[in-house]
């Protein structure tokens, strides 16, 4: 897989993992929903997705959503898995929420769609507290 930024928790904020066997395991042990973020260097969305994800660790509630309850994975559109793929991720959303039973998409957040990056983020926040809401 590509380059995964470090992961620093809780110094970055976000502890991002990659897709990896051991990644799968905790998304199923946990059985919660999952914070998904594609890095894809196309110029017309890099500047929208890397100014989000620098937004990310900047937000509190953020941060204590993935450590305590969600998994944050991370991947690149180039080494994208085919599970992954076939639902659209890379192509039709580059950021979203998943279900843990078979990764589809819950809620795809689109960076380009207006609004400040800490906007975005925010929207991310609530979108991910109404769902804990109900995930009990």
């Amino acid at each position: 897989m590509g380059t995964i930024p470090t992961p620093e928790f809780p110094a970055a904020g976000v502890l991002w993992r990659g897709w990896d066997d051991e990644t799968l395991r905790i998304i199923d042990e946990k059985h919660q929903p999952v914070l998904l973020f594609v890095r894809d260097t196309d110029p017309l969305v890099w500047p929208f997705l890397r100014e989000t994800f620098h937004a990310m660790p900047k937000n509190a509630k953020l941060c204590a959503l993935v450590h305590e309850r969600c998994t944050a994975l991370y991947t690149e559109v180039e080494t994208l898995p085919e599970e992954l793929k076939l639902l659209g991720a890379g192509t039709r959303y580059h950021i979203a929420i998943l279900s843990p039973y078979g990764l589809t998409p819950i809620v795809t957040i689109d960076p380009t769609g207006g609004g400040r990056p800490a906007e975005i983020v925010e929207r991310i926040v609530a979108l991910l507290e109404r769902m804990l809401e109900a995930w009990r």
